[in-house]
């Protein structure tokens, strides 16, 4: 469906330009309400519910339909995540905290063991990088308990090892551009990795639920099957 927020009227090649430079502009604009949103928070308690905040409005953009008021609408959903998403997120600011700390451990160890210990840090921390991301995706669609999302976002990397490899491939390559191109950071530093999330575990989850509701509703025996609740979707405006 045709969209007037996000596409011009004009005609060819100018059209379609016009229509990227608008999405360019979106982008930087929902990275810096993304860096306003964390510094209000005081940075540690603002970066999970920014994070939440942006990733439904790229949700929106995505789908070209971002509407008009970007603005009020990362407001509203950022005060109705805040201590939500706050919550969800202690666990993987824990996370991070023991993983800086295990660092520091591991430059004192040696020899083979150094090694063991280095691989096994890097593919414990690229998990819970992924579900972290996982757990942003699904804070910003759906409202469930906070212990719900923490099961679900922990187990997603293991259950599905092509998209969490492919997110840390993604997000690899985003590193490697903002190295390149360092005046890109300021600008799409925080947006752009939470659009590629956003987009790889987003259809992800759309699978996963596509699935779910495929599955039959009753066990061989003819027993009900036990089904699990995915979450009340949420809105920007509830």
């Amino acid at each position: 469906m045709r969209n007037d927020n996000l596409h011009t009227d004009t005609p060819g090649w100018a059209g379609r330009l016009m229509d990227w430079l608008r999405f360019v502009l979106q982008l930087v604009l929902l990275n810096l309400l993304f860096l306003t949103g964390a510094l209000a928070g005081l940075g540690i308690l603002g970066i999970f519910p920014s994070a939440v905040a942006t990733t439904a409005l790229l949700a929106r953009l995505r789908a070209g339909d971002p509407g008009d008021r970007l603005i009020s609408d990362f407001v509203t959903a950022y005060r109705a995540q805040f201590l939500h998403a706050n919550k969800v997120g202690s666990l993987f600011a824990l996370a991070g905290l023991l993983a800086v700390l295990n660092a520091a451990t591991l430059a004192q160890a040696e020899g083979g063991m150094q090694v063991v210990l280095s691989a096994l840090a890097v593919v414990v921390s690229g998990a819970l990088a992924v579900s972290a991301g996982a757990a942003v995706v699904m804070c910003s669609r759906y409202r469930d308990t906070v212990r719900r999302t923490w099961r679900s976002a922990l187990v997603l990397p293991l259950a599905s090892p092509v998209m969490t490899l492919s997110w840390l491939v993604t997000m690899a390559g985003v590193a490697v551009l903002f190295t390149g191109v360092s005046a890109l950071l300021p600008l799409v530093g925080a947006s752009l990795p939470l659009l590629v999330s956003g987009l790889l575990i987003g259809h992800r989850l759309d699978t996963l639920a596509g699935y779910k509701a495929e599955n039959k509703t009753q066990n061989d025996d003819g027993a009900p099957a036990r089904r699990l609740h995915p979450g009340r979707q949420h809105y920007l405006t509830a």
